[in-house]
């Protein structure tokens, strides 16, 4: 696993064919960035109708930041893909509470070893987000994966795979969201993490008191 340009250092310089290969290097790795770079502006936009009519998903107040990666891989070093993402992920949200972060980034390892292990289609896109408290705020992270299977002889041997990833974190809008909503949403994600009772009731109780906070300042203001 790595950088999609740095395959090219594993070709054989004296190879007839190198050539041609760099330029298949260099045409998977603008795929790969072009993908990326339209999955941001892609969830950027989708973000905007978060709670709408059409799109009944937890709505955003604003984007907070987000995070791309691309790699090339093999099928062998596919896991590594959801190790990486989800350390990219615990530096994103570094004010998260460790073990709900963890237990998202389980979740996120958990989609992509399953969606990067899927080889029945040659190009393929997984979308979802999550829902996590962060300090004395709710965010959203919405992922966007793709992967392509490289089927140039050529390089083969050296890349199976190459993928685009893309993290936003936004700020959810607690006065379009009523907390039973929330925590329904909320919940059921915490219920699929590989964290003990206790967790979750703890998880829960936090979001319970930040929306009760920003309610009350609400009121004040």
């Amino acid at each position: 696993m790595g950088a999609i340009r740095s395959v090219a250092q594993s070709l054989d310089p004296a190879g007839e064919a190198v050539e041609e290969q760099n330029q298949t290097i260099e045409t998977l790795a603008t795929l790969a960035e072009s993908k990326a770079e339209f999955f941001e502006l892609s969830i950027r936009t989708s973000l905007q109708d978060a709670g709408g009519p059409g799109d009944l998903t937890v709505p955003i107040e604003s984007v907070l930041d987000s995070v791309t990666e691309t790699h090339a891989y093999s099928s062998k070093s596919a896991d590594a893909i959801g190790t990486a993402v989800t350390k990219s992920l615990k530096a994103f949200c570094s004010g998260s509470q460790d073990e709900i972060l963890g237990g998202v980034g389980s979740l996120i390892s958990d989609g992509l070893a399953t969606f990067l292990g899927d080889s029945s289609a040659s190009d393929t896109t997984m979308k979802r987000y999550y829902i996590l408290t962060e300090g004395y705020s709710i965010i959203r992270i919405d992922l966007c994966a793709w992967q392509y299977n490289v089927e140039a002889k050529g390089i083969q041997s050296i890349v199976e795979k190459v993928g685009a990833f893309v993290a936003v974190k936004s700020a959810v809008d607690m006065s379009k969201v009523k907390l039973n909503t929330f925590l329904n949403v909320y919940a059921r994600q915490l219920a699929t993490m590989p964290v003990d009772n206790g967790t979750v009731e703890a998880a829960i109780a936090d979001a319970k008191r930040i929306h009760h906070e920003f309610l009350t300042t609400e009121t004040t203001t």
